[in-house]
């Protein structure tokens, strides 16, 4: 008994020394979370508190029972009162509610790397996108769905069978309208399978890029088996920052690592319309793809279902996998195929039949007529029966414009209505019920949040003003406005070289009256003032924590740069005085703003001037007002030529003020930056200059053309071929010449180049003695390796 005492007493000091250290660290983090508004914290508050709680009252009882223990008289009832195992079980219970609020920590750190990372890879709005597309016609899609292609694909019975379903289809047969369904109706995210897609589209600039569909891609993916995100993922996205995103070697790489994790169910990456893909960046997904199959990833839970016009360009991409049959291709353009097809197309004929009499007023007899004769065609196709409706459609063109003036000629506020037209015309994207208002009321004159609320109609009614503005010209989908059709908007913008007869009659006033520029000088002007009223409103703290609450204030942040550079202002403009505020590293404005552009993945150069950062963002209008007032030495020139900015490099070099060879930190010359992104009309403006070092080197002693060339940018390297001045047997650090290099990396394009020069030294090697035919043989370069035998036959 005794001995059980001595125990309990040294048990019960430990927990006492123990309780005094926790509940020191547990008031600091009271503090810490209590205190916190941030979006990560709040969520698990009320637990933090609930838990808090009990830990308190855990230790109010044990420090009751400890005081009890040590005022008893006996020792037998001590020991009684406070036992060995309960008093052990309750200095544990201590430590595993510590540990708890350990985890949380670790994990409140985490997940804000995840939602950086999030918010980078967001790189357009793909639901609203996708769901711009048509809904199918109910009946349709089913000759897709029951055939063995797609079957086979889907189910994918065995390792061996192809991860790769590729259709083609001529334009207008509905494969955009397939790739809806399959993903809102057929391919649902399931625990062991995860649905993610991208609907290229030429109409937006964010929907043709090859690296936006990854982004979005890995976004779904990771949002949907987040089990699948790495840690080394996050750890890459603290050393590369905001360059990870702009990456497609990287963002492939993320996508395969995940497919290989043991933890990961199927992945179904579905892509449409890859036609309107960019044409570098659809080569560069074709060749992943095909790299991908034709490797060691064959029997991979990755599989992509992609859809295309049937162009010889991506066919020819495909061709090695068809030939290795790790792809599956489904031809809708061939007459078989169309004959299948053809039930689903007289569902097709009867909706639209029903919605043109309906917008034509025809006649039952009528309809009945113009179904017959489209249903009675042999051989029909989607795309003959689009073309056939839309003959008709056109035929009454002119009836359809009358019917749009009418609608906007009883506009309560025409003057109102032209703006609001303008602004929904050359929106980047569709505008709220909450956005468009502001962006209606905002104006220079504005000085406070309060004034510009003061303005602004409650959503409710803004609606109602809406119809009253615009008619049925506008529609409300989703609290989204748009226009009514794709012909609305053809009917309402001219082009940038049409003028609008001011003496047109009042009944065609509206036809062509909304011009881009102006368009794009309205919102550029509305983003820029409502920018500059809230970063007077609101305090550091403030935006940090809660600017997505402010409505347009994301918009606006996002999107003004693009509407400036495609309006023409005038250096009077208080547009010019606006955006030079913005972009003015001193002033409060520039503040708020670039921590939100930062914080949407944006970004901005670091301790920078006021002109580089026009300079980078492309305002050519500022960047010509600002170098003519102010001395630079060379920084500007590499980051706009790296980025591409033709109009601002050829200001820049206009004003004889710029060191066309100055070097960075890496001791990099703007000509190895514009080789290394492959900007070719920056390149052409650089060598025509005839000042340019073009065998300028790197802290790694490589050239420009090595970079053009590790980077495939095949039309740079033929223009720096072409001056006649490279060094083309330059080395670098590692002992490494081009050809070297492109024989290591299989670059049959690179190689044949160099080849063609007749200067290049085939038999150079590198610093472990390796030639050029050596490393591609090694690799198994195989059409390098021909290539090298045909011309020359080195000693190995």
């Amino acid at each position: 008994m005794v001995v059980q005492a001595a125990e309990q007493h040294a048990l019960l000091l430990k927990g006492i020394e123990s309780t005094s250290g926790l509940v020191a660290s547990l008031h600091v983090m009271e503090n810490l979370y209590s205190q916190s508004q941030s979006k990560e914290v709040i969520p698990i508050l009320g637990k933090f508190q609930d838990t808090l709680i009990s830990i308190y009252s855990k230790i109010l009882e044990f420090q009751a029972r400890a005081d009890f223990g040590r005022y008893q008289v006996s020792l037998y009832r001590y020991a009684s009162s406070i036992g060995h195992a309960d008093l052990t079980r309750r200095v544990e219970s201590l430590r595993n509610t510590s540990r708890e609020h350990d985890i949380w920590t670790i994990t409140s750190a985490r997940d804000q790397r995840v939602k950086r990372l999030f918010n980078l890879l967001y790189t357009c709005p793909y639901k609203d996108r996708k769901d711009r597309n048509s809904k199918r016609v109910p009946g349709t899609c089913e000759w897709f769905t029951s055939h063995p292609k797609f079957t086979d694909w889907q189910r994918n019975a065995n390792d061996e069978s192809p991860g790769l379903l590729w259709v083609s289809a001529d334009p207008g047969c509905g494969k955009s309208a397939l790739t809806r369904y399959l993903v809102d109706e057929l391919l649902l995210n399931t625990t062991e399978r995860a649905v993610c897609y991208f609907f290229f589209k030429e109409d937006f600039l964010d929907q043709r890029s090859a690296t936006s569909a990854l982004s979005v891609i890995l976004r779904q993916l990771l949002i949907t088996q987040p089990r699948l995100l790495q840690d080394a993922v996050l750890d890459k996205l603290e050393t590369d920052g905001d360059k990870l995103v702009p990456y497609f070697s990287e963002l492939w790489s993320i996508l395969v690592s995940a497919s290989a994790n043991s933890k990961a169910g199927e992945i179904m990456c579905i892509l449409d319309a890859l036609d309107e893909c960019q044409d570098r960046d659809r080569n560069q997904l074709i060749s992943a793809v095909k790299d991908f199959y034709l490797g060691t990833h064959k029997s991979s839970k990755l599989k992509f279902f992609i859809t295309s016009r049937p162009y010889e360009l991506i066919g020819r991409g495909f061709r090695e996998l068809e030939r290795n049959s790790c792809i599956i291709h489904l031809s809708g353009e061939n007459d078989k195929e169309a004959k299948v097809m053809s039930r689903e197309i007289d569902l097709v004929i009867a909706r639209r039949v029903s919605d043109i009499s309906d917008q034509l007023s025809l006649e039952k007899d009528e309809r009945d007529m113009l179904a017959q004769q489209l249903t009675a065609v042999e051989n029909r196709t989607y795309l003959w029966v689009s073309l056939t409706l839309n003959v008709l459609e056109i035929s009454r063109v002119s009836q359809k414009e009358i019917a749009y003036e009418k609608s906007l000629n009883r506009s309560s506020d025409k003057d109102k209505a032209r703006v609001l037209l303008h602004i929904i015309t050359a929106a980047m994207r569709p505008l709220s019920l909450e956005e468009l208002p502001l962006a209606l009321a905002v104006n220079a004159g504005h000085e406070s949040l309060t004034a510009i609320r003061d303005d602004v109609e409650p959503k409710d009614r803004f609606r109602k003003t809406l119809r009253d503005l615009c008619g049925f010209f506008v529609v409300v989908v989703d609290e989204k406005a748009y226009l009514l059709h794709q012909t609305a908007k053809e009917f309402l913008v001219g082009d940038k070289n049409s003028t609008v007869n001011i003496n047109i009659s009042k009944d065609t006033r509206w036809k062509h009256s909304i011009l881009p520029e102006k368009s794009h000088y309205v919102l550029a002007n509305t983003c820029t003032s409502y920018i500059t009223v809230v970063a007077h409103q609101l305090n550091e703290c403030d935006f940090e924590e809660g600017y997505d609450k402010i409505a347009y204030l994301e918009y606006s942040s996002r999107y003004w740069i693009a509407h400036f550079r495609q309006t023409c202002v005038r250096e009077e403009s208080p547009l010019l005085t606006h955006a030079q505020r913005i972009c003015d590293p001193n002033s409060d404005v520039y503040q708020m703003w670039s921590w939100i552009y930062a914080n949407l993945g944006r970004n901005l150069p670091h301790d920078a001037t006021t002109l580089l950062i026009v300079s980078c963002l492309g305002l050519a209008n500022i960047v010509n007002v600002l170098a003519r007032e102010t001395a630079m030495a060379g920084t500007p020139l590499s980051w706009v030529a790296g980025n591409d900015r033709k109009e601002v490099v050829e200001l820049l070099l206009a004003t004889g003020k710029v060191g066309i060879d100055y070097r960075d930190s890496y001791s990099r010359t703007p000509l190895f930056w514009v080789s290394r992104n492959g900007h070719e009309a920056v390149v052409k403006l650089l060598l025509a200059t005839g000042k340019v070092d073009i065998d300028s080197k790197d802290s790694n002693s490589r050239i420009p053309l090595f970079w053009a060339a590790k980077n495939g940018h095949r039309t740079v390297v033929e223009l720096l071929l072409g001056t006649g001045k490279v060094d083309i047997d330059s080395r670098d650090s590692w002992g490494m010449t081009l050809l070297l290099l492109a024989a290591n990396n299989g670059d049959e394009a690179v190689v044949e180049l160099l080849l063609a020069t007749g200067k290049v030294d085939i038999d150079a090697r590198d610093s472990d003695g390796q030639t050029p035919l050596s490393w591609a043989a090694r690799n198994g370069h195989e059409a390098v390796v021909k290539l090298l035998q045909e011309f020359h036959q080195p000693a190995l």
